[in-house]
């Protein structure tokens, strides 16, 4: 049985669902002259992309269905991305057999061969670049990295990071323990 949420923990939702909101209202916002403005991403299709893995793999979101699944979208120029590496990996440490976490890169293949390569050795999460932007477009990525979206089991959007900070990130492990609680047989 799961351990009933604490209130702090529900005042982490409501601050996540609402800066989630309010930057979704400022993408749409920034929409170029004569282009319509991004919509606010609530789900993504179940046959998602998830990007290509160094040995070819096209994994999609049904491949996972049952697992709460973390998709984070980024590049090795970017400082925040690199930062954020270990608490993805904890993440994916900590529920590997609920919870999958991919990293989307966003660069071309020979520079994400190289990180991949690398970066395989020490962390365990799923390492994927996006080299159609379809993955990109399914998960309506701005230009802003990192970019992380949550998906609850049922592929509806438990919420989306965009940016770097260390209270963003207890955010982030709050809304994954709250997306892995939903819609569980015990869940409450």
């Amino acid at each position: 049985m799961n351990p009933p949420l604490d209130r702090r923990a529900l005042l982490a939702l409501a601050g996540w669902a609402t800066w989630g909101g309010a930057r979704a209202a400022d993408e749409q916002a920034e929409a170029k002259p004569g282009e319509p403005a991004r919509p606010t991403l609530t789900r993504v299709a179940p046959d998602g992309p998830l990007g290509r893995t160094l040995d070819g793999r096209e994994p999609k979101l049904s491949d996972y269905d049952g697992k709460v699944v973390v998709v984070s979208f980024w590049a090795s120029w970017c400082g925040y991305c690199r930062e954020e590496f270990p608490y993805l990996d904890k993440l994916q440490r900590a529920a590997p057999d609920r919870l999958q976490v991919f990293s989307v890169n966003v660069e071309e293949r020979d520079i994400f061969r190289k990180l991949a390569r690398v970066l395989a050795e020490k962390v365990s999460l799923t390492m994927t670049y996006d080299p159609s932007e379809a993955c990109r477009r399914a998960f309506a990525a701005p230009g802003a990295l990192p970019y992380t979206v949550v998906l609850h089991r049922d592929r509806s959007v438990a919420g989306i990071k965009t940016g770097w900070g260390e209270r963003s990130l207890d955010t982030l492990v709050d809304v994954v323990n709250m997306a892995l609680v939903a819609g569980r047989p015990d869940a409450s």
